[in-house]
Order: C-alpha cells, then sequence, then structure tokens
C-alpha cells in the first residue's frame, strides 16, 4: 500500500517549500531518502504514510486524513531521467512488470543515454552477471525510442538455439532474419529479409559479408533514421573461440565503416556481457578497446530504499543496512530478498538473515550452488578464493584467478585490495569450500 499527498495536502507543502528548495536539501535535513521526497512532491508514485509523516513533520505540519489518499499498484506511474521532458509509463504489474521493479538510477541512465545518442562508437555494458544489465538498457532504449523516434532492436543471445552458437553462419543469418522481424514487428516497416540468397552468396562472399552487405542493403539503405542494435548476453558467444573470434571482428569492422561511411553512421551498437578472462582476440579486431565502456555498480543505500518502495514494503533504515550489511547493494540479491519477503509467508527479514549462508536460505539456490558448482570444479579458484575470504591473499591484480573472480563477480578490487563482495559470500564459501 502506497500513499500520494491529495491536492489540500500539495497546497499545504507547497506554501510551506522555500523558492529554489530541491529535494536533496530536504532529504539531507529531514533524514528521509531523496527519492521518497521527490515521490511526494511529485506525486507520482507512492510512499508510506510514515514517510508523509516525517515530511510534513519537517515543515511543522500535522498530517491529516484530508492531507492523503491511498495509491493503488494499477495508478502508479514512474519517469526515467534522461535529462529531458519526464513521461509517465504504466506501472501496472500485468503489464510492464520491468518498469514497476525498476530501480531509476539517474546518473547511468543519462550517461548511457548520451553515450547512444552522441557516439558513433560501440557503447559497451560491462559487469558480472545478475547486475541489472539487461533491465537498464531496455529502460534507456524505450526512451531513444520514445524522444527520438529512432529504431531500436534488442537480440539477446540467450534466445538463440544451441546450432545458432555453435555455427558463425547460422549465428549471423539467425541475428538479421531477428533484426529484420523486430523491426517489421515493431516499427511496421516492410523489409525484405531475402534470405533465399543467403546460401548462395556466403560461398562467394563469406558469411561475415554476407551479413555486412545484408544489414547495408536491406535495413539500413531501407530506414530513415538511427537503429540502435543492442546485443545482449554476448559472453555465451566466448563458448566457441571459432564464433566470437569472427563475429566481435565484424562489430569492429562496421565501426571502422561508420567513420567512412554516412550510411553506417546510422547504426549504433551496443554490446551487454559478462566480462571472461580467457577470451582473447587480436587487438585490431576487438570492439573492447573503442567506444565507451560503463561498468555497472552496485544499489546504494538509497536505491535499495527506493526498491523495498517499489514493492510497498516498511523496510526501515536499520533493516536496509542489516540487509546491505549481508549483501552489499548487489541488485540481484537485494531484488530476491525483497521479493521473498513480499511473496512468501514463511520467510521474515530475520529469518532471510539467520539462514542467508546456509543451504535452508533463499540465496543458495540456483545462485549460490551455480557458483559453488564453477569453484569445485576449478580447484585453482577455489584455493585463491579461500585465501582471500581468510585473508591470506598476498597476489596481484593481474593474476588470472583474481581476474576470473572478479569476472564472475565474487570479489571486487577495492582501494588497492582484493576483497570478498560481500558478507553473504565470505561466510557460505567459508562453510562449503572448506573440504577444497
Amino acid at each position: 500500500m502506497g500513499y500520494i499527498l491529495t491536492e489540500a495536502g500539495k497546497k499545504k507543502v507547497d506554501e510551506k517549500l522555500p523558492q529554489g528548495c530541491n529535494c536533496s536539501e530536504i532529504a539531507r535535513e529531514s533524514g528521509l531518502y531523496r527519492t521518497t521526497v521527490s515521490r511526494i512532491i511529485d506525486r507520482n508514485y507512492g510512499v508510506r504514510l510514515g514517510s508523509l509523516e516525517d515530511f510534513f513533520s519537517y515543515f511543522d505540519l500535522k498530517l491529516e486524513e484530508t492531507d492523503y489518499q491511498e495509491l493503488k499498484n494499477n495508478e502508479n506511474t514512474t519517469t526515467i531521467n534522461t535529462g529531458e521532458s519526464k513521461q509517465p509509463q504504466n506501472t501496472n504489474p500485468s503489464q510492464n512488470p520491468e518498469v514497476q521493479k525498476y530501480v531509476k538510477r539517474p546518473l547511468i541512465e543519462e550517461q548511457l543515454y548520451e553515450n547512444l545518442l552522441f557516439t558513433n562508437s560501440i557503447l559497451r555494458i560491462k559487469a558480472p552477471k545478475k547486475m541489472g544489465k539487461t533491465i537498464l538498457i531496455n529502460q534507456v532504449l524505450e526512451q531513444v525510442k520514445m524522444k527520438k523516434k529512432y529504431q531500436t532492436v534488442s537480440i539477446s543471445f540467450q534466445e538463440a538455439d544451441n546450432s545458432h552458437l555453435s555455427e558463425l553462419n547460422e549465428l549471423l543469418r539467425w541475428l538479421y532474419a531477428n533484426v529484420s522481424n523486430q523491426l517489421n514487428i515493431k516499427d511496421k516497416l516492410e523489409l525484405p529479409p531475402k534470405l533465399n540468397e543467403w546460401d548462395n552468396l556466403t560461398k562467394t562472399f563469406g558469411s561475415k559479408m554476407t551479413c555486412t552487405n545484408y544489414f547495408e542493403k536491406y535495413l539500413l539503405q531501407k530506414l530513415n533514421n538511427s537503429l540502435f542494435l543492442c546485443l545482449d548476453n554476448l559472453e555465451l558467444l566466448f563458448l566457441n573461440e571459432n564464433i566470437y573470434q569472427d563475429f566481435l571482428g565484424m562489430l569492429r569492422s562496421w565501426n571502422d565503416k561508420a567513420s567512412r561511411n554516412s550510411l553506417w553512421q546510422k547504426l549504433r551498437v551496443v554490446i551487454s556481457y559478462a566480462p571472461n578472462t580467457d577470451t582473447k582476440i587480436n587487438p585490431n579486431q576487438s570492439p573492447f578497446n573503442i567506444g565507451t565502456a560503463i561498468e555497472l555498480p552496485e544499489f546504494n543505500l538509497e536505491e535499495v530504499q527506493q526498491l523495498a518502495e517499489i514493492y510497498q514494503l516498511n523496510l526501515d533504515n536499520s533493516q536496509v543496512r542489516e540487509l546491505m550489511n549481508m549483501v552489499e547493494g548487489h541488485p540481484y540479491l537485494v531484488r530476491l530478498t525483497i521479493d521473498s519477503l513480499k511473496t512468501r509467508n514463511d520467510m521474515t527479514f530475520e529469518k532471510i538473515l539467520e539462514t542467508a549462508p546456509t543451504k535452508d536460505g533463499i540465496y543458495h539456490s540456483p545462485h549460490l550452488q551455480e557458483y559453488l558448482a564453477i569453484l569445485k570444479q576449478h580447484s585453482d579458484l577455489a584455493e585463491v578464493f579461500l585465501s582471500i575470504i581468510k585473508g591470506n591473499y598476498l597476489g596481484n591484480i593481474e593474476n588470472h584467478a583474481i581476474k576470473t573472480l572478479i569476472n564472475l563477480g565474487l570479489v571486487k578490487y577495492q582501494d588497492g585490495k582484493i576483497l570478498v563482495r560481500c558478507k553473504l559470500y565470505r561466510l557460505y564459501f567459508e562453510n562449503y569450500l572448506g573440504d577444497i
């Protein structure tokens, strides 16, 4: 349950708001979160009744029943801050669950948005799995499409069959067909795939050249506006060296074409991936050393509180700090915690934290279990990880095992030190890796 101000309540607040004040200033002095203050003033999302009371108390006002009203889920709206005019979006979970559960990250969104619009080079979103790459990109692409009327296509390699990921020609044919299909469906265009010619052409020109020619002839020449192509879960290609070497080289060649061919300047490519230490590619053929790289940080305290409010959970400041003490701001772990509190009657906040580093906890399956399987298969990684947990690691950041653990998201490099990412990982793996 969430509440917003009525017109009467807003009028009271408006009379007290000093000219030129900002949400950050009020939040700092009132003890509320900046996001909460913004929502109360803008009335664009429900907040806890206690937050309204604290807000009114800050202005020496008494909150009366006529000052607020309940806001049901299907009335909620939210916006994405991209530095332009705000556009409300329906956040009914049955219609758009991603938006309903999305935590706004204005600084990162603005950086991503501006790089999409104003640079022609490849944009790289780099972070371990489950850090929120996909949902962030989808939100910003929607803004690009809505505000700039550009075409957007999002391709996830998780949706490809094993046959597509094992042979380059099949992968490129699948990619081109999916891009054409999405543009036809979403933008009501008439872009002929012409796939009946594909196999004959690959015998003469090869798969990469055929795919490049198809994009140029049948897509880019037909589009009036820029095409933003997002390639998500790129790390799945790293499993097959024969594929990723050629595929990444093709992306680099597309970027090089844009420097001398205005037609290819229409194409903006975003690649999203969990990094892989073992990926080796010629620097002159690599898309990883050009363009802009954006690494996603963990949630901060305010963003965790914002997610709790989206779920309409009454977590006080001390509970949020307890949660972050266990999982830091790991987006997936925070979201799993809050979702469990909202949907599971058998789980209290205290029980979640008490059972967190055990096989009875909500984090064990599949998240921690998958990590445990990887570490047991690679004893060298497990040994280095255990030495970090015990504070005995004396190596350096360039160590191959350390790079792998960082890419997996189990450790992080901070203030010149290699640290376990969160207390949950330290306690859990200290228990279950002890026999290695």
